[in-house]
């Protein structure tokens, strides 16, 4: 270790950290009281001062002996003098980007005249005007001046930039390769037209495009910059890869009272040429077991934002005091828009069987539905942030052959936020309606039940819900629950959390009827999705013992 220790004094904000960011490559044993050194470290001071538009400093060295096991303080008394400010600001645009609002708007962003020269601010403006010029498609543009001029004598400086943009190219026509869609069936995916200007920001889109539709496995565009003519189209050659024609998902989970819970999910994402796709999916558990069958039909001018599906499912649960088996299908068209949310509007017809509690009927129903959906997260499998909401409206009537009269509304809502890179937080709010000419008809799939790792922690599955004259559940007409999780990143991809669930299923809301619970568990962010190990307790006055929970699954 060095025997001199070296402080710079006489400097506060953003000077003194930019002087010690210059003087940061010294290091503690290079610290000495020597000529050499000095210069050194005058001219890191310099350097850091000019940077922010100091260019006439004082620097004094002092030596300040001082007895062991201290070391000796090497002390630069700097006084930064008086600072260069901008004195005029000469920015010449030649070319397109003359009428270019984007350009206009860009130069708005330079310093005021008389403001402190940061020549910082000098080389982000120049980089930030040949960014903008890749992002809107001026690939011949010249910075052909660039002069950043200071007379230290006046403490003034001066700005002086000459930027030729050129001509700005436009799309071009799209050609594809390798696609196993028609290419008629493609034209909807671009989100351009030809002979609009450029912009790197819809080129992406286009590629997003593309991958969304999960056709492809592989997308490269690729500019056909030879082939740009007089009108300053450039084609895009788009070569792509197609999806494997089979994709399986396996799910497995497990909770105390129903035990293993297994899924499997097998996914064609393309049929045909036309960009067909289906998907079947099996769920089972001891209590409950479902397939359902899903056939989507995209259409050709928006095949994202628009397309048609036809699903069918049987469905069979045993659990609790229910007893039901379920045929339905439906038809559904839906809607993407622009900021996120998916419409649609579907006609569901369904027969079921089933037993609950002390009543057994069969119910047919035939029934439109609206729904408004909208899942946004960011940051993979396990995302820092996020957000997903859910809201449907059902409505039967026995005027279109409906055993019943039924309207049923729900709302679902799911927050993510991760604060401080280790803080993570899960919010979920869920609530249910239903009114109908005789509840005791309503199957039980479409009436409301709470308990479980998806509602309330630390009560069995479906085990919140009103009971019949002899204490079996039936089922309840109103549903609101609620949940608060805090989960905090110990290690790696290893989180700890704790929560608080609470909510209830009722036929009519009354205080007493609230169950709460609360528990803690481990979060593991694997690389096929969040595991999720729960132990939770119920709070509920007579209620004891505890739950346990595994799941493998989007949060979201």
């Amino acid at each position: 270790m060095a025997a001199v220790k070296l402080q710079i004094e006489g400097l506060s904000g953003e000077l003194q950290r930019n002087v010690r960011a210059h003087l940061s490559t010294i290091k503690d044993d290079e610290v000495a009281a020597n000529a050499r050194f000095k210069r050194r470290v005058r001219t890191g001071i310099e350097d850091g001062l000019k940077a922010l538009g100091y260019f006439d400093p004082e620097i004094r060295f002092e030596l300040i002996p001082r007895s062991a096991p201290l070391r000796s303080l090497l002390v630069a008394h700097v006084n930064p003098g008086e600072p260069v400010r901008i004195k005029a600001i000469n920015i010449e645009l030649i070319g397109e980007a003359r009428q270019d609002p984007a350009f206009t708007e860009l130069l708005t962003t330079t310093p005021k005249i008389g403001s402190i020269l940061n020549q910082g601010d000098f080389d982000t403006f120049r980089s930030r005007l040949r960014s903008l010029a890749l992002e809107r498609g001026y690939f011949k543009a010249d910075l052909k001046v660039s002069q950043l001029k200071v007379a230290t004598g006046l403490h003034e400086a001066f700005w002086n930039i000459q930027f030729d943009s050129g001509r700005r190219y436009r799309f071009g026509e799209v050609t594809f390769t390798g696609s196993q869609i028609r290419e008629n069936r493609l034209q909807g995916l671009i989100p351009f037209k030809v002979g609009e200007p450029y912009l790197a920001a819809t080129l992406a889109q286009f590629n997003q495009n593309l991958s969304e539709t999960n056709w492809y496995r592989n997308i490269v565009i690729d500019p056909q910059f030879a082939k740009v003519g007089e009108n300053m189209e450039l084609p895009l050659f788009v070569t792509v890869t197609p999806r494997a024609p089979n994709n399986v998902e396996l799910g497995l989970g497990f909770a105390t009272d129903i035990g293993v819970r297994t899924s499997m999910r097998w996914r064609k994402p393309w049929v045909n040429a036309l960009g067909h796709s289906m998907e079947t999916l099996v769920r089972y558990s001891q209590p409950e077991q479902s397939v359902e069958f899903g056939y989507r039909i995209p259409t050709k001018e928006s095949p994202l934002q628009k397309f048609y599906t036809l699903t069918t499912a049987y469905n069979a649960e045993n659990h609790n005091d229910t007893n039901e088996q379920s045929l339905s299908a439906s038809v559904g068209a839906f809607w993407n828009v622009s900021s996120g949310w998916q419409r649609n509007l579907t006609m569901n017809v369904s027969y079921s069987r089933f037993e609950q509690g002390l009543q057994e009927h069969d119910t047919f129903l035939l029934y439109p539905g609206v729904q408004f959906a909208r899942t946004r997260s960011r940051g993979g499998l396990m995302p820092y942030w996020g957000d997903s909401e859910v809201f449907s409206i059902n409505y039967a009537n026995t005027a279109w052959l409906s055993d019943i009269d039924m309207l049923q509304l729900q709302a679902r809502s799911t927050w993510i936020r991760t604060y401080a890179s280790k803080h993570r937080f899960v919010a979920r709010a869920e609530a249910g309606w239903l009114e109908s000419s005789d509840f005791d008809k309503v199957p039980p799939s479409l009436r409301f039940f709470a308990g479980g790792d998806r509602s309330i922690r630390g009560y069995k599955y479906k085990s919140i819900s009103p009971v019949d004259s002899e204490g079996k559940l039936t089922g309840a007409s109103r549903m609101a629950t609620g949940s608060l999780e805090y989960q905090y990143n110990f290690t790696g991809n290893w989180w700890g959390a704790m929560f608080y669930d609470t909510g209830y299923a009722t036929n009519k809301f009354i205080p007493e009827d609230l169950k709460s619970g609360v528990g803690m568990g481990v979060r593991w962010a694997s690389p096929l999705g969040p595991v999720r190990f729960d132990i939770a307790h119920p709070l509920a006055k007579g209620s004891s013992g505890v739950e346990i929970y595994i799941a493998l699954g989007p949060e979201l």
